[in-house]
């Protein structure tokens, strides 16, 4: 297993350590996991079958980040969101990476977001989301 792949399993698992101790919807930083967060937009693409891991909602920085696994290869999650952000009417800024980690940068009027893509091995791909509306 790569470096880069150990310190993102460490990061989820830290965030969904943290989020047993934080409160709820009131809270200038929830931390979640298992769905998507009420405040990523209507309609934001997210493949079937996505398994939603850990999350948090910033609300003091309008920040949104989720992460996702996926039963398919990182190519097609690449390809996946590649199309379906521009049909959804997002912007794509920035599409680059190579077989370890793809990187997709997307805008929608004021909000900005980014997607980093990774291949978890055995027909898995990992996903982070982060969205930004400020």
């Amino acid at each position: 297993m790569s470096p880069r792949r150990i310190i993102l399993i460490v990061a989820l698992c830290a965030l969904a350590a943290l989020a047993a101790g934080c409160g709820g919807d009131d809270e200038p930083i929830t931390f979640g996991e298992g769905k998507i967060p009420g405040s990523v937009p209507s309609g934001f693409p997210v493949p079937d079958g996505a398994v939603v891991g850990s999350t948090l909602v910033d609300r003091v920085n309008h920040r949104t980040e989720f992460a996702l696994t996926l039963r398919q290869e990182a190519t097609a999650v690449v390809q996946y969101y590649t199309v379906n952000l521009v049909s959804a009417g997002y912007v794509v800024d920035f599409s680059e990476g190579d077989m370890f980690t793809w990187r997709i940068e997307f805008s929608r009027g004021e909000l900005r977001g980014n997607l980093v893509i990774q291949p978890g091995g055995s027909g898995l791909a990992a996903v982070v989301v982060s969205l930004n509306t400020s």
